[in-house]
C-alpha cells in the first residue's frame, strides 16, 4: 500500500510539473472502464467494470496504457464525482490478448470508510481517536462524563458508550471473552476455560497464581466439609491434659500447621479456617464443661455452708 501511494503521488506531482491540456480538456465520457483504453482521463455513467462504489452514477477514471496495442497492461485510478474520499485502482493485465483481467478493484487509505483485503504492515504507531499515538496501539475512547480514560478526561454530556472486544484463541491455549458495557446492564469479567494465569509471575502453576496483595470487598472459597462433626456425640473430645501434652511435645496445636510449615508453604484459606472453627468449637465445649462444674463445686459448697452453720448452732446447744 505505502509502495502505491509513493507512485500515485509521484504521478500527480509530475503531472503538475509538466502539465498540459489533454484533448479539448474535458474527459470524453466512456461505458466500459475494462476494455483496453489509450492512456488519458475518462468519464462514465452507469460504466460496465467501474469501481465498487456505486453511490453516483458518474465517475472519475484516469488511465496509462502500455505502448504495445497487442497486449492490456493498465493502472487506472477512479472515484466518485462526489465529495466521498474514496478512490480506487487496479491493474489490469494480458500477455496474450486484450481481454482484461484482474478487473477486482483495491481501495486506497483515504478519510472515509475503507475496507482492505490481505495484510496490512505498519512501520511506526498506530492511533485510534488520538493525532499523535507513543505506542505501538493506541487508543482513545470518551465513556461516561468525567470520567477518566487513560489518562484523558472527556467531558461531553452524559454519553453512554460500549466497549466489546473478543479474543479466541486455540484449544490448546485461551479462550476468552471480555465484555464492559457503561452505564449498561451488566459486566462481565474475562472467562478462561484452560491453562493458568499470573499476576506478578511468569510461570504460574495454579488457575491463578498473585505475587502481591489481592483488595476484595469479599472472598469466596468452596469446601468439601465443616467442622461441626466437634458437636456430634460421637466425637472424641480431647482432654486439656491432652492439649497441654501436645502442645509441650510439637510446640503447636494438633491439626494446625507449625511456623516452619507455614512459612514453605503457605495455608489453605478454607481448610485452616476450618481447623480454627475446629479449635473454637472444641474450647466452647471446654468452656461448657467448666461452667457445668463451676455450678456443680457452687452447690457442693453451698451444701458446706450450710452443714457447717448447723454444726455451729450444735455447738452453741451445747454450751448453755
Amino acid at each position: 500500500m505505502k509502495k502505491t501511494t509513493v507512485i500515485i503521488a509521484f504521478i500527480f506531482i509530475t503531472s503538475f510539473s509538466f502539465s498540459q491540456q489533454i484533448g479539448d480538456g474535458f474527459s470524453p465520457v466512456i461505458n466500459d472502464f475494462a476494455t483496453p483504453l489509450k492512456s488519458g482521463v475518462y468519464s462514465g455513467l452507469i460504466t460496465r467494470g467501474t469501481i465498487p462504489d456505486v453511490s453516483h452514477d458518474w465517475s472519475h477514471l484516469f488511465v496509462i496504457r502500455h505502448v504495445n496495442q497487442t497486449n492490456n497492461y493498465q493502472l487506472q485510478i477512479a472515484s466518485l464525482y462526489t465529495e466521498n474520499d474514496r478512490i480506487f485502482f487496479r491493474k489490469i493485465a494480458n500477455n496474450f490478448d486484450l481481454t482484461p483481467t484482474n478487473t477486482a478493484w483495491s481501495e486506497f487509505a483515504t478519510r472515509g470508510s475503507n475496507t482492505f483485503n490481505g495484510n496490512q504492515t505498519f512501520n511506526g504507531n498506530v492511533g485510534i481517536g488520538t493525532p499523535s499515538p507513543s505506542a505501538y496501539l493506541e487508543v482513545y475512547t470518551p465513556v461516561l462524563a468525567q470520567q477518566i480514560y487513560n489518562t484523558q478526561k472527556w467531558s461531553s454530556g452524559n454519553l453512554d458508550y460500549e466497549l466489546k472486544l473478543q479474543t479466541i484463541w486455540n484449544t490448546s491455549g485461551i479462550n476468552q471473552e471480555f465484555i464492559q458495557r457503561y452505564a449498561g446492564v451488566d459486566y462481565k469479567s474475562l472467562v478462561f476455560f484452560a491453562g493458568n494465569v499470573g499476576i506478578g509471575k511468569a510461570n504460574p502453576t495454579n488457575k491463578l497464581d498473585v505475587n502481591g496483595t489481592i483488595h476484595s470487598k469479599e472472598v469466596k472459597v468452596d469446601l468439601l466439609g465443616w467442622s461441626d462433626f466437634v458437636f456430634k456425640k460421637e466425637y472424641n473430645l480431647p482432654t486439656l491434659a491432652e492439649v497441654e501434652k501436645h502442645i509441650n511435645e510439637k510446640g503447636h496445636l494438633e491439626n494446625i500447621p507449625n511456623e516452619e510449615e507455614v512459612l514453605k508453604n503457605g495455608i489453605n484459606l478454607g481448610e485452616m479456617n476450618a481447623k480454627l472453627l475446629q479449635k473454637i468449637e472444641e474450647l466452647t465445649l471446654y468452656m461448657i464443661e467448666m461452667k457445668k462444674e463451676n455450678i456443680e463445686m457452687k452447690k457442693e459448697n453451698a451444701e458446706v455452708k450450710m452443714r457447717q452453720l448447723e454444726l455451729e448452732n450444735i455447738v452453741k446447744e451445747l454450751k448453755k
